[in-house]
C-alpha cells in the first residue's frame, strides 16, 4: 500500500523510527518468516554495512555473512540447475540467471571471508548437480570448485568429490590439483603414469620435469610421446626440435622429421622448421628438398606457399618448378590461384575464371566469393565488371526479402560507382537502374532499401 493512501496521522516511516529494539526484531523476525527470500537482502545489508561502518561488525560476522550469502546463492542457482539436470532441461530464460548467481558466487569467493566448514558443505551439496552431468553448467561449476579452495584441507576435499565418480577427466583434474596445488609429486607421478595416452598426457608429464629441472627424464618422456601419444603432439616435437637445434644436432634433427613422417602427423610443421634450419645454415640443396616436401603437405595458404618458394628457389630451379607448383595450386586452391594469376599479370584469365567458373571433379561450380578480384580488375574490364556485379545483384532481389535486398543493394551501388567514376556515363546508369525499378515496383521494401542509390 501507498504511504499517500494511508490516513494523515499514521506515518509507517515515523513508527519505525520509534520501534525500540525488541519490537523492531520481533518485525524483522515476522518478515523473515513470511519472506524468506528477504533473508539475502537482509545478508546484503548487513554486507554494506560492513563497509560503511566497519567497526560494527567483527571478523566473524563477516565470515557468518559470507557463509550465508554463500548459500542463499547457491539455493537461488540450485534451484535452476537442478532443473535442467531433469530430461529436458529447464527455460532458457533462465540460463542467464543461474549464471548471475554462479557469478556472486565468485565475487564471494574473490573477497574471501568465507570460513572452510562452509566451502566443503558447498562443495558437497554442488557435486550432488554436478554428477548428474545434465545440466549444462558443468564447466562453470568446475571453476568454482576450483576457485573456492585455497587451504590444503579444502584442495584434498575437492580431489576427494572427484575421486568418488572416477573418469579420465577427473583424473586429469585430480593430477592438476596433485601437482600444481598440493605440490604431491609422489601421488602425481603415481597417476600420471597410469595414465600416457595421448601427446598431451606424456606434454603435461614433460612439462612437469623441465618445472623439476630434470631435462633428462623431460627428454625421455618426450621421445616416447613422439613416438606412441595419440592425436596432438606439436609441443612434444617442438620441444624436442629446439633442444637438438640449439646443439646442432642435425642427425636427430633429421630423424623426428622422418618421425613425423612416417606417423603421418606434423609433417609440414617439421619440415618447415628442417627448411629454416638449413637455410640458417646456408645449406641451398638441403633447404630446398625440405621446402619443396613441405609443400606437398599444405592444406592452406598456398599462396604464401608460392610466393616463399619463389623468393627463395634459385632462378633456374624455379623456371623448372613453377609450372608444376601452379597447376598443383589451382587444382588445390582456386581462389590462390587466381592470387598468383594477377601476380603474373594474367587479369584476361582472371576475368574468364569469374564470369565462368570451373567445376569441380562433383560437377559442382567453384564459384566463391569473387569480388576482390572483380575489384582489381574495374579499370581494365569495366564493362565486363560491371554486368558481375549486375548479375550478383539481380539474383538477390526476385524472391527475395529486405535481407536479400541489402545485398542487392550493395552490388548496384558497385555498378553505380563504375558507371560514374570509370565509364564516366551517368546517363548509362539513371536509364538502367529505371528500368530496374520499373521492374520491381510491386516491392516496396526493395525501392525503399535503394532509394538512395
Amino acid at each position: 500500500m501507498k504511504e499517500n493512501s494511508i490516513p494523515s496521522q499514521f506515518s509507517l516511516h515515523e513508527r519505525l523510527k520509534s520501534l525500540n529494539t525488541t519490537d523492531f526484531y520481533d518485525l524483522v523476525s515476522n518478515l523473515l518468516v513470511k519472506k524468506p527470500e528477504l533473508y539475502q537482502l537482509v545478508l546484503e545489508w548487513f554486507k554494506e554495512k560492513q563497509e560503511s561502518i566497519p567497526e560494527t561488525i567483527t571478523d566473524n560476522d563477516i565470515v557468518s555473512i559470507n557463509d550465508g550469502l554463500l548459500f542463499e546463492y547457491w539455493g537461488d542457482a540450485r534451484d535452476i540447475i537442478s532443473e535442467f539436470n531433469e530430461p529436458g532441461g529447464g527455460p532458457e530464460e533462465d540460463e542467464d540467471e543461474a549464471f548471475g548467481y554462479l557469478d556472486k558466487i565468485s565475487d564471494l569467493i574473490k573477497e574471501g571471508g568465507l570460513s572452510t566448514a562452509a566451502k566443503l558443505e558447498f562443495l558437497d551439496e554442488a557435486f550432488e548437480e554436478y554428477n548428474i552431468n545434465n545440466s549444462g553448467f558443468e564447466d562453470d561449476l568446475m571453476d568454482i570448485f576450483f576457485e573456492i579452495c585455497q587451504a590444503k584441507e579444502e584442495w584434498e576435499y575437492l580431489v576427494k568429490k572427484l575421486d568418488e565418480h572416477p573418469s579420465n577427466c577427473r583424473k586429469e583434474q585430480i593430477m592438476n590439483i596433485q601437482r600444481e596445488h598440493l605440490h604431491d609429486d609422489e601421488a602425481y607421478l603415481q597417476e600420471r603414469m597410469q595414465i600416457l595416452t595421448s601427446g598431451m598426457d606424456y606434454w603435461d608429464l614433460v612439462e612437469y620435469y623441465i618445472e623439476k629441472g630434470d631435462q633428462v627424464k623431460a627428454l625421455e618422456t618426450a621421445e616416447v610421446g613422439v613416438l606412441n601419444g595419440e592425436g596432438w603432439v606439436t609441443k612434444l616435437f617442438e620441444f624436442l626440435w629446439e633442444y637438438y637445434s640449439k646443439k646442432g644436432d642435425i642427425t636427430n634433427l633429421e630423424r623426428l622429421v622422418q618421425t613425423a613422417l612416417s606417423r603421418n602427423t606434423e609433417q609440414k610443421n617439421m619440415l618447415d622448421r628442417l627448411f629454416e634450419y638449413y637455410r640458417a645454415k646456408g645449406d641451398y640443396e638441403r633447404a630446398k628438398y625440405a621446402l619443396l616436401r613441405s609443400f606437398e603437405f599444405t592444406r592452406q595458404k598456398y599462396y604464401a606457399e608460392y610466393k616463399r618458394m619463389k623468393g627463395f628457389l634459385k632462378v633456374p630451379d624455379w623456371k623448372s618448378l613453377e609450372a608444376e607448383i601452379f597447376n598443383k595450386i589451382k587444382e588445390k586452391d582456386f581462389h590462390d590461384y587466381l592470387l598468383i594469376c594477377l601476380d603474373k599479370g594474367m587479369e584476361e584469365t582472371v576475368l574468364k575464371s569469374i564470369l565462368n567458373p570451373p567445376k569441380n571433379r562433383f560437377g559442382y561450380s567453384l564459384e566463391a566469393d569473387f569480388d576482390e578480384f572483380a575489384d582489381k580488375l574495374v579499370n581494365d574490364f569495366p564493362k565486363e565488371i560491371l554486368e558481375y556485379y549486375w548479375q550478383k545483384a539481380y539474383r538477390n532481389i526476385p524472391g527475395g526479402n529486405r535481407k536479400t535486398y541489402w545485398i542487392a543493394a550493395k552490388y548496384l551501388k558497385k555498378v553505380k560507382c563504375i558507371y560514374f567514376d570509370v565509364l564516366k556515363d551517368e546517363a548509362g546508369w539513371i536509364k538502367r537502374f529505371s528500368d530496374l525499378k520499373s521492374e520491381f515496383k510491386k516491392r516496396p521494401a526493395f525501392l525503399e532499401i535503394t532509394s538512395d542509390l
